[in-house]
């Protein structure tokens, strides 16, 4: 298989696309008027605490106050050992000063969702200062030597800080410079951090988050990547520097990046086509049949049809085949618009529960190459699967368009420009 990057860097925007031999499977946009806060620390002053919905509002220095909920406090400046078990006005008061991480930017109304819990994250680690000491190794690192492994050199490199480590899943097969060098890193970080949160006396930003091309290096970036290819030759340079200093150079090739004309980067990935295609309500599958996506404040449905050319087979292999593609793409697509939320599918209605549990696993197979936390349901007797996935802000189709006001907000109209 054959990986590859492509970054486009337009006057307004930013797109980064993955690509696995030659298909998009992720998308990223970065646009400078529509700047994510989600990873920010800041310190912040209580300006509000509602104990009949264990909630408060927090000023953080921003126009709109921030929200959080009773279960993501601490009770600062104390010890995490009594959190999450008292009401909310015993562990926070109106006016004091806490340091608060974004979990969530602000989707329609609602200001950004806070947490006190911060995390630091690394490549192949995340630090969390103010949880007791634990070492949790990612889900899917599936064999349990290798667990076993990675937790033995965690202990070994982390040092006798008593704050929570997570190995994520890209740290499978990692080394122990490795493991040594991020950690080194973050508690590096947080230290800086912890300081700058100690001398506040009013709502700032502590710490900024990576930008949206690290965080998508950080997360992504591997030894088998094949090509990264940039139309601007100033974030070449500054893409060659970030991935030199995520992990010993010795890791790292000599030519760990490309420049491609902007015509031809655009021409050669076809992301005019893509975006187009990820607008679009209705996703053509190969085998004929097609998908209809609907996204609206309180969920997303999708609706898989056999359409009219549903290639050769009977009619109950046309539906097997249509929804195992489904499945497949389904996840493909959920990844690349950023839906988040409740998304309910509503597959072809099928009889056997063999064919039922291939979709089943397809549609696991297509999700478990997401990096965001999802959830799925079984089918239910109508041959419904509701998926719950992460939401950490606006969806692809909201960041990229407006409602077209020539038709009651029915169509969407595409905002990027260059």
């Amino acid at each position: 298989m054959t990986r590859q990057l492509a970054i486009s860097v337009r006057r307004d925007h930013t797109l980064i696309g993955l690509f696995e031999d030659q298909k998009l499977v992720d998308l990223f946009l970065d646009r400078p008027d529509q700047e994510s806060a989600v990873g920010n620390i800041y310190v912040g002053r209580v300006v509000r605490v509602l104990n009949n919905i264990q909630a408060a509002f927090i000023d953080i220095g921003l126009p709109k106050d921030g929200f959080l909920a009773g279960d993501d406090a601490l009770p600062y400046p104390h010890a995490p050992a009594k959190a999450r078990h008292g009401a909310l006005g015993d562990m926070i008061k109106t006016g004091q000063i806490i340091p608060v991480q974004v979990e969530k930017d602000e989707i329609s109304d609602k200001g950004k969702k806070l947490t006190m819990d911060l995390s630091i994250p690394g490549r192949y680690l995340v630090y969390f200062p103010y949880q007791k000491h634990k070492i949790n190794i990612s889900k899917r690192v599936e064999d349990r030597k290798e667990r076993k492994r990675l937790r033995d050199l965690l202990t070994e490199v982390k040092g006798s800080d008593q704050g929570a480590w997570i190995v994520r899943t890209v740290a499978e097969g990692a080394t122990k410079k490795d493991l040594q060098y991020d950690a080194r890193n973050l508690l590096s970080v947080w230290k800086e951090t912890a300081a700058r949160i100690e001398k506040a006396a009013e709502p700032i930003l502590i710490h900024r988050e990576l930008t949206p091309i690290e965080q998508v290096l950080r997360d992504h970036y591997s030894d088998d990547f094949d090509r990264i290819l940039i139309d601007n030759l100033r974030a070449k340079q500054h893409i060659d520097r970030f991935i030199r200093s995520l992990q010993p150079k010795r890791l790292i090739p000599r030519r760990v990046t490309e420049y491609m004309e902007p015509d031809e980067l655009l021409t050669t990935f076809g992301f005019k086509k893509e975006l187009e295609r990820a607008m679009s309500r209705k996703v053509w599958l190969d085998c004929g049949g097609y998908l209809i996506i609907e996204e609206t404040e309180t969920l997303t449905a999708i609706d898989v049809n056999t359409g009219k050319n549903v290639k050769g087979g009977s009619g109950m292999e046309a539906i097997t085949r249509t929804n195992l593609e489904a499945a497949e793409e389904i996840g493909r697509q959920i990844r690349l618009r950023g839906i988040g939320g409740i998304i309910v599918v509503d597959f072809i209605d099928m009889k056997s529960s063999k064919d039922i549990q291939k979709v089943v696993s397809n549609l696991h197979r297509s999700l478990s190459k997401d990096k965001t936390a999802f959830d799925i349901t079984p089918f239910s007797e109508i041959g419904l699967v509701q998926i719950t996935r992460k939401r950490t802000g606006e969806s692809l189709i909201t960041l990229l368009s407006e409602d077209c006001p020539h038709c009651n907000g029915n169509g969407r109209i595409l905002t990027l420009r260059g």
